[in-house]
């Protein structure tokens, strides 16, 4: 079964979902930067807002993140609501 994902920006707020393979084109120092803060493949997220930046909840920490960054940060189907 193949999986799809979508970029991170294209959640609505408020939607969880796992993290997929970043673009390719994500430079890989900046890929580093990211899995610091636990911004790394499998982890879930959770959208908190869109505008004016994306901004997202990763192991109770919140994150904003610039707009051309969350379109390069891929996403699996959102996961169900509890």
């Amino acid at each position: 079964m193949t999986r799809t994902s979508t970029a991170l920006d294209l959640l609505a707020p408020g939607t969880s979902a796992r993290l997929a393979e970043p673009d390719p084109s994500l430079e890989p120092t900046f890929r580093e930067h990211l899995a610091a803060y636990g911004l790394v493949p499998g982890h879930v997220v959770t959208v908190l807002a869109q505008r004016p930046m994306t901004v997202v909840l990763c192991d109770h920490v919140e994150l904003a993140l610039e707009a051309v960054v969350a379109r390069k940060l891929r996403v699996e189907a959102p996961l169900p609501q509890s």
